[in-house]
């Protein structure tokens, strides 16, 4: 179970979106994670890339859980992949919505994600 490779998205609690917003917010860092992964030439994470194909082949599992934005700021200061929203629907211009890992073994997200509850 430890070298179950999962993706984390952690929601910013403090923004209290609707869980449509929620939905599209994850829909995005999913997105971006993944396109972000295929890349030859742009990959963030190119240690990761083993793990991204095991995740991929093994039904891409995905684990959502939720912290304040202040968590969230220092999971993006480790270069994670973040979003910000447009603030066309229900919050803020610019606002940190979800900060995403790449897909890794759960003992090596756990380092980071330790504090973090289910969303």
């Amino acid at each position: 179970m430890d070298n179950d490779i999962v993706q984390y998205f952690v929601v910013n609690s403090d923004l209290e979106m609707r869980p449509g917003k929620v939905a599209a917010q994850v829909a995005h860092a999913a997105t971006i994670s993944t396109i972000n992964m295929v890349s030859a030439n742009n990959c963030q994470f190119p240690d990761y890339f083993n793990y991204f194909v095991e995740w991929y082949q093994s039904g891409m599992s995905k684990i959502v859980l939720k912290g304040s934005d202040d968590q969230l700021q220092k999971l993006k200061e480790n270069g994670f992949y973040s979003i910000r929203d447009a603030g066309l629907t229900e919050v803020p211009a610019g606002s940190l919505t979800v900060v995403t890992l790449p897909p890794m073994p759960r003992i090596i997200g756990q380092r980071f994600i330790g504090e973090f509850s289910l969303y």
